[in-house]
């Protein structure tokens, strides 16, 4: 469930496989080239390791070209950094271009960050060899030969298989899903303030992990602008899956929170039951038992006093029988779907970062290139975030290697080490404090466990010790993404045995040289606040201003005013759930501050944007409509609605960019609601009850206008105009009634299920059954 298309299992693997194949062939060309053995392991490990992290691509030509070009920079750097030795300052000075030179290069991927990357460790190799320069040419074979056993072993075994990663992320996804349906059980079935509020919390964490699945799932396909038939089909159940699952979870929520009869929680309860005991294909079943169940409480027969509760059981109908469809759908494709790579509308994780979506990158680059450094570094030219982050990385090493000489001398690598991987990967400085902490956690634990192994082993199992060492980077490389502390634990525990082997390993060389990588970490985020710093609030509005962007784009299309018609609704669904991820990864301050000022004003923003990516999703889900079908005025009024919608979104996004609300009757800065224009589109279709998904449309717009409103208030903005949830609740029943119907059918000779439904709590060994 963790490892979304089997990324970091396939990166752990090859680790494990590869980096013992770099020692042992280093070993061999070492020893047969007269190089001290433990050079030729060192030197060995670090191209096969480097590779296996840092390379990865859609074929196998393409990791072994990338692969064997490595050896290039790797070589050019070992050599300059051996010749260099006697020139202590000049080797220092180059360390701080490297680190630029490797942070600045990684915007032009794949070659330039592959580049990069090697050419900094092929350098740190270098300061580490006990070498001349006549054993550079040794050096180049090692490498060579570790460049190749690497190539030949993924060639063999890791080629990338888009079908088995297509698999394992439905089976992710799917997993997902039931956990938030059994959560959701859970929830329909607490009892107590107390058990409420764990289920209501336990069921918004998991519904946070399946859309952070299905955004990683949906980022793992081809573009759809250019994909096949099949990459589109496969884009469109991803979403569909999600939303069904979304919708079923946030309905079992909003039962809670409108404080639903019990009766009616239990016949929800009861055939989310179902669903999780039969499987989806059981969904149209649990659909019509649910709605002739509700039909016969008590609480639904005072209609007007639960109109809301019966449009939500009727809107959780729909969803339950969208769940058998979508197991049909699922089916189908699996059977046209080619198995060979070539054709399968599938990529590997080139384009997230470490298996998850990108968070607050491409935040940072939108803020970065609106100039938005803070203090006296707003007159600092514009640069991109690779630029940045080495340049900060840059003064991080000259500050870092002066004490690490103090503390070191010869081993003053460790201080840049600790600089290079806390900027590496994090845009923010609370990911940086994070990633520091981590660290620090890391190295304390990995510090105990390597000083014990070495104790109980010694030197007299070099075997054994190899393959610690294989074992160790790759549980830490799994670890990578997610809990960072573990890959440092097993880094530590692979110095300690290389340490033990090349004689220089005591107690206290540990604990100095994590001393040391510490400093080059506290340097990292203290550089990162001073140095051409972008605050918080400047990040969170960037954030803000992605997602209106987003929800722009939507309304436009879903109300048939958009030009572009080459991306479909569901994509712009994704778009808006991607934009409220990356809000999400910003709005994370290192100390959280409960209540007023702006941290309440970012409470309200996450919220009402949630909340809005939600009704995007509703609404996408119930796929399009036939403008055709409708008479031309209510079109063409409900085009108008959408155009006065996108321009206040357009007011609104300007105000959060930093214009100035103002409170007079200007356009420009007021929230003109777009309820009036809605409301003469649903007049203009008159009694006819045909039109009941355009229905449907017009007031999930109206929804998103609502909340988009309050956030408007929140920054300062005039709102002009009535709310469109002034709507009677009952209408909307009577309408989700008609669709239910619609959608399912009649059955009154439904067989009600009676036998009680026993659903296991967490801890269980069974849950949902």
């Amino acid at each position: 469930m963790a490892d979304i298309g089997l990324t970091k299992t396939q990166l752990a693997l090859r680790t494990l496989l590869c980096l013992p194949a770099g020692i042992g062939v280093g070993y061999l060309i070492a020893t047969a080239l007269g190089l001290p053995p433990i050079v030729g392991m060192l030197v060995g490990a670090e191209p096969a390791f480097v590779t296996c992290q840092l390379i990865a691509d859609d074929t196998a030509k393409r990791i072994a070209v990338r692969s064997a070009a490595v050896f290039v920079p790797f070589v050019l750097a070992v050599t300059v950094s051996i010749a260099l030795k006697p020139y202590r300052f000049v080797e220092l000075a180059i360390i701080v271009v490297l680190l630029f030179v490797q942070f600045s290069l990684r915007a032009w991927q794949p070659w330039g960050q592959d580049a990069s990357m090697v050419l900094f460790m092929g350098y740190l190799v270098g300061l580490l060899l006990p070498l001349p320069a006549t054993g550079i040419p040794s050096v180049a074979a090692v490498v060579a030969g570790s460049l190749a056993a690497t190539i030949l072993i993924r060639s063999v075994l890791f080629r990338p298989a888009p079908y088995r990663a297509l698999r394992s992320t439905r089976r992710a996804l799917v997993a997902w899903s039931t956990s938030v349906l059994t959560a959701s059980v859970v929830l329909l079935g607490a009892d107590g303030d107390s058990e409420v509020r764990r289920a209501r919390r336990r069921l918004r964490r998991r519904l946070d992990r399946l859309q952070e699945a299905a955004l990683t799932a949906d980022g793992l396909l081809a573009d759809p602008a250019n994909a096949t038939g099949a990459a589109v089909d496969l884009h469109r159940l991803l979403f569909d899956t999600h939303q069904a699952m979304d919708g079923l979870g946030r309905s079992a929520e909003a039962l809670v929170t409108a404080e639903a009869p019990a009766d009616v929680r239990q016949a929800v309860r009861r055939a989310y039951a179902m669903v999780l005991r039969g499987g989806n294909t059981r969904g149209d079943d649990a659909a019509r038992m649910l709605v002739v169940r509700f039909g016969v409480t008590p609480s639904a027969r005072r209609e007007a006093a639960n109109a809301t509760v019966r449009h939500v059981v009727h809107r959780v109908a729909l969803q339950l029988g969208d769940l058998s469809s979508l197991g049909r759908r699922w089916r189908r494709f699996r059977a046209v779907t080619p198995k060979d790579g070539g054709k399968v509308p599938f990529s590997s994780a080139v384009e997230l970062f470490n298996g998850r979506p990108k968070g607050a990158p491409p935040v940072l680059d939108d803020a970065l290139a609106q100039g938005g450094f803070a203090g006296p570094w707003r007159r600092f030219p514009r640069v991109t975030a690779p630029v940045r982050a080495g340049i900060q990385a840059a003064v991080a090493v000259a500050i870092t290697e002066p004490f690490a000489l103090l503390l070191s001398g010869q081993r003053f690598y460790w201080g840049v080490v600790g600089v290079m991987i806390i900027i590496i990967g994090t845009n923010t400085t609370h990911e940086r404090v994070r990633k520091a902490v981590q660290r620090v956690v890391g190295n304390v634990v990995g510090g105990a466990v390597g000083i014990g192994l070495v104790a109980l082993l010694g030197t007299t199992h070099p075997l054994l010790s190899i393959v610690i060492a294989s074992f160790a980077l790759a549980i830490g490389t799994y670890g990578f993404g997610g809990v960072y502390a573990l890959w440092t634990a097993g880094l530590i525990v692979v110095l300690c045995q290389v340490y033990a082997f090349s004689g220089d390993f005591s107690d206290a060389l540990i604990p100095l040289r994590i001393g040391e990588n510490l400093i080059g970490a506290l340097a990292a985020v203290l550089v990162s606040t001073l140095v051409l710093p972008v605050t918080s609030n400047t990040l969170i509005r960037s954030a803000v201003r992605r997602q209106l962007g987003a929800v722009r784009a939507f309304v436009l299309d879903a109300g048939g005013a958009s030009d572009d018609t080459s991306t479909d609704l569901a994509s712009r669904s994704l778009a808006v759930d991607s934009a409220t991820y990356q809000l999400d990864a910003v709005l994370k301050p290192v100390v959280r501050v409960p209540t007023g000022g702006q941290a309440k004003r970012d409470s309200v923003t996450r919220t009402t944007l949630e909340s809005v990516a939600a009704i995007a999703r509703e609404l996408a889900g119930r796929g399009p409509f036939d403008k055709t079908s409708a008479p031309p005025a209510a079109v063409t009024q409900l085009q108008e609605a959408v155009g006065v919608l996108a321009s206040s979104i357009d007011a609104l996004s300007g105000v959060v960019g930093g214009r100035r609300a103002d409170r007079s009757d200007s356009a420009a800065e007021r929230w003109v609601r777009a309820s009036g224009l809605l409301d003469d589109a649903e007049a203009s279709l008159g009694a006819d009850r045909g039109h009941d998904r355009f229905r449907d449309r017009v007031h999930l717009l109206g929804r998103i206008d609502d909340a988009l409103a309050v956030l408007a208030e929140t920054f300062g903005m005039r709102v002009s105009g009535a709310s469109a949830a002034s709507a009677a609740p009952t209408e909307r029943a009577r309408r989700s009634g008609r669709l239910v119907a619609g959608r399912l059918g009649s059955r009154p000779s439904e067989r009600l299920m009676t036998r009680p439904i026993a659903v296991h709590r967490r801890g269980d060994a069974d849950p949902g059954r």
